[in-house]
C-alpha cells in the first residue's frame, strides 16, 4: 500500500509489519493523505503468476510496493501520478529489524499455530499475503524498477514516534494532531529473540532476509550466542 498527498508532494510507502497500518491511518485522518491498496489489471503477468489467487490486491512474491505501483499506467491514473511526480515527491517509509519483523509477521499470519521454526520452511507454499508479510525483504519495497534505492527518508520502527515527527516536520507540518501511542494490530508475545532457539533457525532467517541484512542498517549475527548476548544486553540497557 502507499499513501499520497499531492498538496504536500509526499508519498508514504507502507512496508508490512513496520507500524504501517497505524501510520497510514494517521496520515489519512490527520494530514490529508489518501491511502491506495490497488490491484494491477496485469497483476498475474507482471508478478509471474499463472493461476488466479484468492487475494487480488498487490501482494506478490517478486515486486515491492514502489515497482508495483510506479510501473502501472492504470494505477497511476487512479492515483493522479506520473513519472515526474514519482521522481520529485518526498518518499518515506519505515523499516524494522529483520529478526523482529519476521517474528511479528509470523504471529500475524500464523492461522494454524505452527511453531516459528517450522513456519520458516513454508516459504514456497504460503499464499501471497502470508509471503509478503513474512518472507518479502523490506528492501524490495524501497527500490524502483531499475533496482535503485528510491526513498528520501527511512524511519525506523524502533524509533517510530520520533522519526514520524521528523518526517512531518520535513513536510512542513508543525501542528501535530495525532496520537501515535495507540498501536494498531498490536499482539502480545514474548520478546522476538526468544523464538530463536537454535543455530538452524538463526541461519534460516539470515538466508531468507539476506537482502535486508545487505542493504539495511541492521546487524546480522552469525552465531546464536552473539545473537542472544546482544539482545539480552539491549533489553538490560532498557
Amino acid at each position: 500500500m502507499c499513501s499520497i498527498n499531492h498538496d504536500l508532494k509526499a508519498i508514504y510507502i507502507h512496508i508490512h509489519k513496520t507500524g504501517g497500518t497505524a501510520i497510514s491511518m494517521i496520515l489519512n485522518k490527520h494530514y490529508g493523505f489518501k491511502n491506495y491498496y490497488l490491484h494491477r489489471p496485469d497483476h498475474h503477468t507482471f508478478c509471474f503468476q499463472k493461476t488466479f489467487k484468492k487475494y487480488i490486491n498487490y501482494e506478490n512474491r517478486f515486486h515491492g510496493v514502489i515497482t508495483y505501483y510506479k510501473t502501472s499506467s492504470h494505477l497511476n491514473r487512479k492515483m493522479n501520478m506520473n513519472s515526474r511526480k514519482w521522481d520529485t515527491y518526498f518518499k518515506f517509509c519505515f523499516i524494522r529489524n529483520p529478526y523482529d519483523k519476521i517474528v511479528s509477521a509470523w504471529n500475524h499470519v500464523n492461522r494454524f499455530q505452527i511453531p516459528f521454526k517450522n513456519y520458516l520452511a513454508l516459504e514456497k507454499v504460503v499464499n501471497d499475503v502470508e509471503y509478503m508479510h513474512m518472507f518479502m525483504p523490506q528492501y524490495r519495497s524501497m527500490i524502483n524498477e531499475k533496482a535503485k534505492e528510491y526513498i528520501d527518508y527511512i524511519g525506523k520502527f524502533e524509533n517510530l514516534e520520533d522519526d514520524f515527527l521528523i518526517i512531518l516536520k520535513k513536510l512542513g507540518i508543525t501542528n501535530f494532531t495525532h496520537d501515535l501511542t495507540k498501536k494498531v494490530n498490536a499482539r502480545d508475545h514474548k520478546p522476538f529473540y526468544k523464538y530463536y532457539q537454535d543455530q538452524e533457525t538463526l541461519d534460516k532467517v539470515n538466508h531468507l532476509l539476506k537482502e535486508d541484512f545487505e542493504h539495511l542498517s541492521y546487524t546480522k549475527f552469525k552465531t546464536l550466542d552473539e545473537f542472544h548476548y546482544h539482545f539480552d544486553q539491549e533489553k538490560n540497557d532498557d
